[in-house]
């Protein structure tokens, strides 16, 4: 399981720059999701709140409308070539528990959320996993995995026919 913090204390301990600039990234958050046409630049805004996006950014593809923590957004963190929908959630913090706690996401390489899928404090997401639209993600998905749901569950193992063509170079 993922590192549990409890709110108030991470909040405390957080780089100063993150702590200053909180405001700021509700905001950025907002105009990312609803006015940012392009995914590059999204990439962009979301590597600036704190986000941690692969070094090769290229392949990862948030979709609009998507709401990643602006609370803590340097929890989640995003490996090459991931693709997430539109209209996802990926929470980090939990304040409906006492005390509220905070935990990291991790979508690992290859990793495929379907539009509108939530994900949960504390999940990692193994490489090549997919996950079905709509899917709530409460607990870690094992690599080359398809999931989907409420919770989201295993369905079945992804096929090398589908890792091959996920591995292709596609034009952009």
């Amino acid at each position: 399981m993922a590192d549990k913090y409890i709110f108030e204390e991470y909040a405390r301990n957080r780089p100063k720059r993150l702590r200053r600039l909180g405001p700021l990234f509700k905001i950025l958050n907002k105009i990312t999701r609803d006015w940012v046409y392009s995914w590059r630049f999204r990439n962009k805004l979301y590597r600036f709140m704190g986000v941690q996006l692969a070094e090769d950014d290229s392949g990862i593809f948030i979709g609009r409308e998507t709401w990643i923590d602006d609370i803590f957004p340097e929890l989640v963190r995003i490996d090459e070539g991931v693709g997430i929908g539109w209209r996802c959630i990926i929470f980090v913090h939990n304040t409906s528990t006492f005390p509220h706690l905070a935990s990291p996401v991790h979508l690992k390489r290859k990793v495929l959320l379907g539009h509108n899928v939530i994900v949960m404090p504390g999940v990692t997401i193994g490489e090549y996993s997919q996950i079905g639209c709509n899917a709530v993600v409460t607990k870690n998905i094992p690599p080359y995995t398809i999931a989907a749901g409420v919770p989201a569950k295993p369905i079945r193992e992804v096929t090398p026919e589908e890792i091959k063509m996920r591995n292709e170079e596609v034009a952009v």
